[in-house]
């Protein structure tokens, strides 16, 4: 990520984001760690897990603004931009996420992310999409729900990428099941437009390291997260829930960036 040059009379705002944003880092930690001691009181564990998720976006300055409602239990299918969509989208909805596979290989995040339910799979592999759909079932079944990211990888937030529907292989197997498409939409903290450097010290994308990337989003203010939530579908095809997720998806975020665009005018 690319961080803009300082002048003087910046240097004390940017560092006091900075702080701000370790801080924070510190309080989630602490939190998330506390949060998994209580494996045995789920009320309790579900309330602290929440504030750690609030503690986080406060300290990389994230403010989200909310239209509909996220229907409890649902397999939430969002659009994905960044690393920050999950912290706005678990305190959103309390759920679990499905993640690639290599998130749990990761330093100390891995091992807690697993701990908090999340369901690692191995994207792109067809032969494993038989056990990644008994692993999406039971994360269903706990009444929690689940958060897809159907793309397989972030974009820019500019366009939305295929739907990969090997992952909706669950669809039919859980009675009752609903399908909530969720839009994600990023703005500057001023409430603009992003574009060029803005969009991308939001986006996390390629091989961007998580580091230089929080700390770039954190000196230029943050963010405002629009969020979404859709009709929930009942479905009973996989690709046809895709296609109807991303369309759905589609249109909000078309009539998102045509409103934001209007107000900059």
């Amino acid at each position: 990520a690319h961080v803009m040059p300082m002048t003087f009379m910046q240097l004390p705002r940017r560092f006091g984001r900075v702080a701000r944003a370790a801080a924070g880092t510190a309080g989630f930690l602490a939190l998330a760690v506390f949060a998994l001691a209580l494996e045995r009181s789920p009320s309790w564990r579900n309330g602290v897990t929440r504030m750690a998720w609030r503690t986080l976006l406060a300290a990389f300055g994230l403010r989200i603004q909310v239209t509909g409602a996220p229907e409890p239990g649902s397999l939430f299918v969002a659009n994905h931009i960044s690393w920050t969509d999950i912290p706005v989208l678990g305190l959103l909805t309390g759920a679990n996420f499905v993640a690639k596979s290599e998130v749990g290989t990761w330093p100390v995040i891995g091992h807690m992310a697993r701990r908090l339910g999340c369901i690692f799979v191995e994207r792109g592999r067809p032969m494993t999409v038989a056990g990644q759909a008994d692993a999406v079932r039971g994360g269903l079944e706990n009444g929690s729900g689940l958060v897809l990211f159907p793309e397989g990888t972030t974009s820019d937030g500019s366009s939305l990428l295929p739907f990969r529907s090997s992952l909706f292989a669950v669809i039919g197997q859980v009675e009752g099941m609903r399908v909530q498409p969720v839009g994600i939409h990023y703005r500057a903290a001023d409430g603009t437009p992003l574009g060029g450097a803005t969009r991308r010290a939001v986006a996390w994308m390629g091989e961007d390291a998580l580091l230089p990337h929080a700390i770039a989003l954190t000196m230029r203010g943050g963010a405002i997260v629009d969020v979404w939530f859709g009709s929930p579908l009942t479905a009973t095809c996989r690709k046809k829930a895709a296609d109807s997720c991303r369309q759905a998806i589609l249109g909000w975020l078309a009539v998102s960036q045509a409103a934001e665009l209007k107000r900059a005018a």
